[in-house]
């Protein structure tokens, strides 16, 4: 129970875009230089996610 709790207060920082662009909602409670690290994880988790699937894709060429 206490983990949805939780859950619920948990804010979305970071998205993305059709495009791919990283989106930061600056209505967050948190620091700016925060929104900055999550924003440069997020990007660097989506490039090497990219990347294991282009991976696995041309393995099985």
């Amino acid at each position: 129970m206490e983990a949805a709790i939780k859950f619920e207060g948990h804010e979305e920082v970071v998205s993305f875009d059709q495009n791919g662009n990283v989106v930061v909602n600056k209505e967050s409670q948190m620091s700016k230089k925060l929104m900055a690290r999550r924003a440069i994880e997020a990007h660097r988790e989506r490039k090497r996610l990219e990347s294991d699937l282009d991976d696995y894709y041309f393995e099985e060429m």
